[in-house]
């Protein structure tokens, strides 16, 4: 007589990934897509892992299978804003292409504005490497001296993520420090403080438009004219 072989209960906490109760498969992508979701409405302090889990229609245990835990899950996001970026085009010049690269990373930052902060305390994965990759090839045969080449990664870099920063940090103050801020202008002489009231102003109306690109180009125009100034004969 033949037997059955009495049917394994799965583990608590691990749910099958099928979809056979309604629910989409689970995959490392999809908690990653997920997570990203969260932190764009919420913030990454609003990002928990038993928030996603329930974003997700899954147990916490379920996403340990997927990702080790909340710090791999934070690289694995800043590498999936990282990838958003396209490789400019073959056809533009090294710090043309330079120039753009820039201006779409930072877009993308922009898309994600917790991801700006991550970029500075989560180790790089094989997207940002390969962008790193790409942007010193850039500078490397752009013309400039290796010295100055170094010091334009940098200088880039930090212009993309710190103006992010404190753009974000200017627009969250805006609006959560608006009574103060006016306060503030109230209590400033127009004899003393002409420009600085018109300034403050300036932003609180929203009539200055962003700077990024033109400070971009001052860093990228000031490598040029520091390069052609050191290869002059003296």
């Amino acid at each position: 007589m033949a037997t059955t072989e009495p049917r394994k209960s799965r583990p608590r906490g691990r749910p099958a990934t099928g979809a056979a109760d309604g629910r989409h498969p689970l995959s490392r992508d999809a908690i990653v897509a997920a997570a990203i979701d969260l932190a764009d409405e919420s913030g990454e302090s609003g990002l928990t892992m038993r928030k996603l889990a329930e974003s997700l229609g899954y147990e916490v245990m379920s996403l340990y299978n997927h990702v080790a835990n909340k710090s791999q899950l934070l690289d694995l996001m800043v590498e999936a804003v990282a990838a958003e970026t396209p490789e400019p085009a073959e056809d533009l010049a090294p710090l043309e292409a330079l120039r753009t690269f820039a201006i779409d990373s930072r877009a993308a930052l922009e898309r994600h504005p917790w991801a700006a902060n991550l970029l500075l305390r989560q180790m790089p994965g094989p997207v940002r490497i390969a962008h790193m990759e790409l942007q010193l090839r850039l500078l490397a045969v752009s013309g400039l001296s290796p010295e100055l080449a170094h010091h334009g990664y940098h200088a880039v870099n930090n212009h993309v993520v710190g103006y992010t920063l404190q753009h974000q940090a200017l627009l969250a103050s805006m609006t959560e420090f608006a009574e103060e801020i006016e306060e503030f202008t109230r209590r400033l002489s127009n004899d003393d403080h002409p420009h600085v009231i018109e300034h403050v102003e300036q932003h609180r109306q929203g009539e200055t438009g962003s700077s990024f690109e033109l400070v971009l180009d001052f860093i990228l125009d000031g490598l040029r004219r520091l390069n052609e100034a050191d290869s002059r004969p003296t």
